[in-house]
């Protein structure tokens, strides 16, 4: 029977939380080397404050997982649930050495780390639904892999429980975010939104890979746990190739299969090259197979009349189709993902509303979909085919989850995953 470490919190205030309802679950506070709000019970672990290897914000806590004790190694807080609503709980976990894995608990077992998955952010994560009101107990508990050798660094970072009853289709828990926005509509919403997501915390190109690692698995799907690229996802059967995450990152390719990479939706060239923040922006960057990915290159979106090149999932390379008033080269992805690359290109209409009306002449083919304005941003014909792919694929659990996740990437929100209804709002006249 393995040994294990406990590591517990228990949670304060009934009914909704928000983020900040956990006490510095962000680990940010630390007074005399300990964390605020939380409690080491015993010697079975030492927490200590890390400013170097973070998930989001300032600081982390980092986890000395030891083999001195055997007994429980609690570190606590309190929260309590309301009977029928559900609850997001999750967790950031970074790795050291690959021999002890964490388990989160809520209210009882759940799911483990991938141990292995050393030097990158995973995520835990778990929905619980309370049928009485009252207190749960949550956290993660530790457990010692094949070559530990008594003493491991874990990291743990962003302890959350967030309220999840606007599901999947837009409009979730926003805690006030949108607040400003309240009333408008037109180019005056487009504008308000501007300055709600802007100034955004920018990462490093290669803290892409982290969020990938963390957030971009098929949980929806074929429910592996495999890289999810929208280029190559077969929603309805079996996957042509599986990726795993960090292990299969591009590296090299030849054809389709052979690793994934960062796939700009809205390609770096329309906006002057690997310019910051946009060019690590993940609320636009998708992982992607490397080939296809080179394939689209910096093409407009749109939809193929005659295909020269065709993905494994059936996503399209080829001229345009007459009807939608663009006939040159255009990629078509799936109709699985056409609204998560319309809704990324009304993101950065709106994030970018400052520097967006100078990027017409960067490129030929972003000059193909964008107008030159600041105010509609798109060509008619570009501008119509987003909407009309935002309306045909609604958001879906995936994108939701992930806009959550990006949020604490970097700070800021997707406005048309949240509230799908702002693109009529604003550009539907």
């Amino acid at each position: 029977m393995k040994k294990y470490f406990g590591v517990f919190l228990l949670l304060s205030a009934f009914g909704q939380w928000a983020h900040a309802d956990v006490t510095n679950g962000s680990f940010e506070n630390w007074t005399s080397g300990s964390p605020d709000g939380w409690t080491t019970i015993d010697s079975g672990i030492s927490v200590s404050q890390s400013t170097s290897t973070v998930y989001s914000g300032n600081s982390a806590a980092a986890v000395n997982v030891r083999t001195g004790t055997q007994s429980s190694t609690d570190f606590r807080q309190t929260v309590g649930v309301s009977a029928g609503q559900t609850y997001n709980f999750s967790v950031w976990v970074r790795h050291t050495e690959g021999h002890v894995s964490a388990r989160l608990y809520v209210n009882g077992y759940r799911d483990y780390t991938n141990y292995s998955q050393t030097g990158q952010w995973q995520q835990l994560s778990y929905s619980f639904t309370p049928s009485s009101s009252g207190t749960i107990e949550i956290g993660l508990r530790f457990y010692d892999r094949s070559g530990f050798d008594g003493a491991e660094v874990v990291y743990v970072d962003a302890f959350e429980p967030t309220d999840s009853s606007g599901g999947g289709s837009g409009g979730g828990n926003d805690d006030g975010y949108y607040d400003a926005a309240n009333g408008l509509s037109g180019y005056s919403l487009k504008t308000a939104l501007y300055n709600i997501i802007r100034n955004h915390d920018a990462q490093s190109y290669s803290a892409l890979w982290n969020f990938y690692a963390a957030n971009d698995l098929d949980y929806h799907y074929e429910r592996d746990g495999s890289i999810l690229d929208i280029y190559s996802e077969n929603p309805s059967g079996s996957d042509a190739y599986n990726y795993t995450a960090v292990n299969d990152q591009c590296g090299n390719y030849s054809g389709e299969g052979d690793c994934y990479n960062r796939e700009h939706s809205f390609p770096r060239s329309w906006f002057g090259g690997a310019v910051d923040p946009m060019n690590t922006d993940v609320h636009h960057i998708f992982a992607s197979d490397g080939y296809v990915n080179a394939l689209r290159s910096s093409y407009p979106y749109g939809e193929v009349a005659t295909a020269s090149a065709v993905s494994s999932n059936g996503s399209r390379l080829g001229s345009g189709q007459s009807s939608q008033g663009y006939t040159g080269t255009v990629f078509e992805p799936i109709d699985e993902f056409k609204g998560d690359v319309a809704r990324a290109f009304f993101y950065m209409a709106t994030r970018y509303q400052n520097l967006i009306a100078g990027w017409e002449n960067n490129s030929t083919y972003g000059d193909a979909m964008l107008e030159g304005s600041s105010s509609q941003v798109f060509e008619d014909w570009a501008l119509q085919l987003l909407i009309d792919w935002h309306n045909a694929d609604p958001v879906s659990q995936w994108e939701s989850d992930r806009n959550d996740a990006a949020y604490e990437f970097q700070g800021n929100r997707n406005p048309f995953v949240d509230h799908p209804e702002y693109v009529e709002s604003i550009w539907g006249q």
